[in-house]
């Protein structure tokens, strides 16, 4: 009899008898003798009974040693060896003598069950003087009287018992299952516990370490990378974040005086400003960290032509002569009006250009207005390469600070102004007629009447009636602006009451009053927004 003796951690765990044939042993759950131990292989170790006698051979790459010895090739075992197949795992072997004399003696005439799954073995055996084979397991038949030969020796009653019927070779079979399949026990229960909890335990800590370092790479990656650009450039910030920025009089006095002033960004150190009559230059920067080079040119032309000439004519011929000055402009389509400052607003016109200086292209855009016979351009301009961040602040920023005054004084002239020889005198009397009355429908004549005096008094030198015209000009600014907000507050009123005639009457009489699209209300009504 072969029998085997398992111990896990110097204590016997599993034991049991090995019958003829191949033998798995390992950790995978088809394995003839299952270990639960993590450190062995699926298929450790194979164990071949053969007549009796025992061959281990190692399957694994982890090895297996037969004492202290490597086992390195297919090895006969003897009574009491011990095999080492982990840290922790050992298997003993019994073999007792008659297992050993049995192959001493040797198998012929003897039954042979096989394992399951292993081929079954063709054993010869004597009958009628010659050799037939029959199939392990089967009954020997009894000896046909006279046909065996003298020579052929007597089976012992020990032969016959080993022999057996196949009823007794099936549930041999039988029995080998029964301990492969067997409950598991406690020690067993307890080792496939710690096992997998130590699996769970392992994956847990790797799960927690691999969040861990993907956390502290991206906050690494965070902190290691640039600052990103603006998307959009702005005012420069100083250390406060408080926007930088300061005024400059182009040469009227300033908003201060009544007039208006040129507002742009001013990094100390870095801005630089140049006047000259009729020019104002300032070098400067912008972006809230002031890296962005912006060029702002005020440039001032005067001419008696402008007071009989339409806006846009003036600003074409204004920019006709910069291409004639240097032929390194391409100049975009001129804008339709538009207004800055509030109550009647100051009309401007506006263009988009490029142009070549030395080596650097430079993208910008011109803002237009003119009072009397006096027309301004104010360019802002920054390289090419960065018009796509800084477009919206040139566009959207007029670099101008505007005094209530200069809004109130501000006339322009026109083909309707071409009128010389006229009694200044008697269209003065007639303007303060009007205003007297304080009749909305005659501003329209009363502001027709001012702007002719004042063209003919700026050809004439005529200082009186200039600075009487300018006088009226602002009364009548006046008087429209509180005149229009108290139908701002009746209509406001006519909404809240639901009152849509009321609504309808007083903005059909507020268009009726503000017809000249020279007003910035013109346009706030016919939209329909009120300021």
């Amino acid at each position: 009899m072969i029998r085997y003796i398992i111990y896990a951690n110097k204590e016997k765990v599993q034991e049991g008898e090995l019958r003829a044939g191949e033998w798995i042993v390992g950790r995978s759950r088809s394995a003839g003798i299952h270990l639960p131990e993590p450190d062995v292989s699926g298929k450790h170790l194979k164990l071949d009974v053969v007549s009796g006698l025992v061959f281990a051979e190692n399957l694994s790459s982890h090895g297996t040693k037969l004492g202290e010895t490597p086992l390195t090739e297919r090895t006969q075992l003897k009574d009491g060896d011990l095999l080492v197949l982990s840290k922790s795992t050992e298997i003993r072997f019994e073999i007792s003598a008659a297992a050993e004399s049995a192959d001493d003696s040797g198998d012929e005439g003897k039954t042979v069950i096989p394992m399951p799954g292993t081929p079954r073995e063709k054993t010869a055996v004597p009958e009628d003087g010659g050799m037939k084979t029959r199939l392990p397991g089967t009954a020997v038949p009894d000896p046909v009287p006279g046909s065996v030969p003298a020579a052929a020796p007597q089976e012992t009653q020990s032969e016959k018992t080993e022999t057996g019927p196949a009823e007794e070779a099936e549930e041999d079979i039988n029995k080998t299952d029964i301990m492969r399949t067997r409950l598991a026990s406690m020690e067993e229960m307890n080792i496939l516990r710690n096992s997998d909890r130590k699996r769970t335990v392992g994956k847990k800590l790797k799960y927690i370490l691999a969040a861990a370092g993907a956390v502290a790479l991206l906050v690494l990656l965070y902190s290691l990378r640039p600052t990103p650009r603006e998307a959009n450039l702005t005012w420069p910030l100083d250390a406060a974040g408080k926007e930088m920025g300061d005024f400059c009089d182009p040469g009227n006095g300033g908003y201060k005086a009544g007039g208006f002033s040129m507002a742009f960004p001013s990094v100390n150190g870095k801005t630089k400003i140049t006047k000259e009559p009729g020019n104002l230059r300032i070098d400067t920067w912008f972006g809230k960290d002031a890296s962005v080079p912006l060029r702002i040119l005020f440039l001032e032309k005067q001419s008696p032509d402008f007071l009989t000439m339409e806006r846009k004519d003036v600003f074409t011929k204004l920019l006709a002569d910069l291409q004639e000055e240097d032929r390194h402009w391409n100049l975009s389509q001129i804008s339709d009006v538009f207004f800055i400052g509030s109550e009647n607003g100051l009309p401007c016109l506006s263009c988009e250009y490029r142009r070549e200086e030395g080596k650097r292209s430079w993208y910008g855009e011109i803002l237009f207005f003119r009072t009397g016979d006096k027309a301004y351009m104010r360019l802002a301009e920054t390289w090419v390469s960065e018009r796509a961040r800084g477009q919206s602040f040139i566009s959207n920023t007029p670099f101008l600070k505007i005094s209530q005054q200069y809004l109130r004084e501000h006339w322009e002239g026109g083909p309707e102004c071409a009128v010389s020889g006229k009694n200044t005198a008697a269209m003065l009397d007639e303007v303060s007629r009007h205003l007297s009355k304080q009749a909305p429908f005659e501003w329209a004549r009363t502001d027709l009447l001012l702007r002719i005096v004042l063209a003919e008094s700026i050809r004439t030198g005529n200082q009186a009636d200039l600075k009487t015209a300018l006088s009226q000009l602002q009364r009548l600014r006046a008087m429209q602006t509180v005149w229009y907000n108290s139908q701002k507050i009746q209509y406001n009123a006519a909404k809240l009451e639901q009152d849509r005639h009321r609504e309808n009457a007083v903005m059909e009489l507020c268009k009726t009053v503000f017809s000249s699209p020279d007003d910035l209300r013109y346009f706030t009504l016919r939209r329909n927004v009120w300021e």
